[in-house]
């Protein structure tokens, strides 16, 4: 018998879900030139589980349907438990999979992990098809858990669960206490779909991978799970823990990574000995890092270029300085400013990612914004309308003001950061008017001829023109009608 950590099909959502951070900031569609992104979240728990000798399948049924159709017709015959991680906004399809599994075999466990356990787990409880939560990190409770489940043992006491008792009574256990990185392993990769490669509009070089080097963030803003998620604290893998796994990627074949860490640009001397050692090494990884724009500077950026990356993507999030108070950011429109000056200057690729709808919005902001965004001059920007997730002060704020938000599973996959959620009370601009405003700023960025010359002008391959090429008609097609 074996754990089967699933990733469940999407229905209208698509193939390209980006459904790998497992405190729930997930998105999809056309908006984001059609990315996905391989289940790094998914990859690490099933490779810690099996650590223990335990049977563990990583099944992606949006990219492998033929074997999620055989389990569903042998009823999951061979399945002990199936793990499935789970966000607000993708909860309710989760739920649907979960029933459908339990009608073929009531048997199964059924474990649902991620942000919206650990913030809703009564929510998540009440329904008759799961079995099991595990709150924050999950590696090591899942390995406890699936293990109990397979010894036949109470898993009762264990840390970082939650359950019903045979009476029906919920009961959610204390968190269990964070990890040393460097004591997970590096995710099995072999355990991926074969011959799928996960497409990413700003990757370079195919196939491409994730990797994550940190948890946590060293900021707090109002609208992100991630500092809540893991306790406010940030935890980072040692350089030497890093470089080991890159040489594993590059031996697995793969040509360019995407570091997921919320702020890989936060822990500077650790990453100068990664880089260092790249250029040392002669790695040939092209990658691409996030970053915050007041924790970079000008000789680190050129570091990192020449150790490869070639794209720095920043949460610049809106141009007027009193909303980047109001989302409690810790970053100033000018910290924006000097840092895209910075990566223009080192000819470092660069990504801005803002959103609409904050606290004191307007439409002259809007307009302000993407009048800043141009200044910037990013090769790459995304729009999008805040969303209030559970587990974060914004939310909290407007549950106050209208409880019928219950757990925001109102929000799901098909409607996330394109349809106003709360918005009206969040900055008084209703739904309808945010979302002609986010295809139009999509049309004054990406439609302009010198932007696209620019873009043309600046293609290294045959590879990259093809990658932009599909990107691009995602995002022109989204942008003439506001459809993911």
């Amino acid at each position: 018998m074996k754990t089967l950590f699933l990733k469940p099909p999407m229905g209208k959502a698509g193939k390209n879900v980006v459904r790998d951070f497992i405190y729930g900031c997930w998105c999809n569609g056309r908006r984001i030139g059609g990315m996905s992104m391989p289940p790094l979240t998914d990859l690490l728990a099933a490779t810690h589980v099996r650590r223990e000798g335990l049977d563990v399948e990583f099944l992606d049924a949006q990219y492998q349907p033929e074997d999620y159709d055989r389990h569903l017709g042998n009823k999951f015959s061979d399945i002990l438990a199936v793990a499935v991680m789970s966000s607000t906004q993708s909860f309710k399809n989760d739920v649907e999979t979960f029933k459908t599994i339990k009608n073929l075999n009531p048997r199964v466990k059924t474990i649902i992990f991620g942000s919206h356990p650990t913030f809703m787990p009564d929510y998540c409880l009440k329904e008759d098809a799961i079995d099991f939560i595990v709150t924050r990190e999950i590696e090591e409770t899942l390995r406890e858990l699936t293990g109990a489940l397979l010894n036949n043992e109470s898993p009762a006491d264990l840390l970082g669960i939650g359950y019903k008792t045979d009476l029906g009574e919920i009961k959610v256990n204390e968190f269990r206490q964070f990890m040393d990185m460097d004591d997970l392993p590096i995710p099995d990769r072999s355990l991926l779909p074969n011959g799928v490669d996960y497409f990413n509009p700003v990757v370079k070089r195919l196939p491409y991978t994730t990797m994550l080097t940190s948890r946590g963030c060293p900021a707090r803003c109002n609208y992100c799970t991630a500092p809540t998620f893991y306790g406010n604290r940030s935890r980072v893998c040692s350089a030497k823990r890093v470089l080991a796994e890159l040489r594993e990627v590059k031996r697995l074949g793969f040509r360019e990574v995407f570091f997921r860490d919320e702020t890989f640009t936060a822990y500077k001397s650790r990453n100068i000995e990664i880089c260092e050692t790249m250029i040392k090494e002669n790695m040939d990884l092209t990658w691409i890092a996030n970053g915050r724009v007041d924790m970079i500077d000008k000789e680190t950026i050129k570091l990192m270029k020449r150790a490869g990356c070639h794209m720095l993507k920043f949460g610049v999030e809106s141009g007027d300085d009193q909303i980047l108070l109001n989302l409690k950011k810790g970053a100033t429109s000018e910290q924006a400013q000097l840092a895209f000056q910075w990566c223009n200057e080192v000819k470092m690729d660069t990504h801005s990612h803002i959103v609409f709808g904050g606290p004191g919005e307007t439409l002259e902001t809007i307009k302000n914004t993407v009048k800043f965004v141009l200044e910037l001059k990013p090769a790459t920007v995304s729009f999008g309308i805040l969303t209030p997730y559970p587990g974060t002060e914004l939310f909290d704020k407007v549950a106050k003001i209208h409880p019928e938000i219950l757990d925001g599973s109102k929000s799901n996959m098909e409607n996330l950061h394109t349809e106003g959620f709360f918005s009206d009370v969040i900055c008084g601009l209703p739904g309808e008017t945010l979302s002609k405003e986010i295809t139009k700023a999509y049309r004054d960025f990406y439609w302009r001829p010198s932007y696209i010359l620019n873009r043309l002008s600046n293609i290294d391959s045959f590879e990259e023109f093809m990658i932009l090429s599909v990107a691009g008609l995602n995002i022109f097609q989204f942008s003439l009608d506001g459809k993911k």
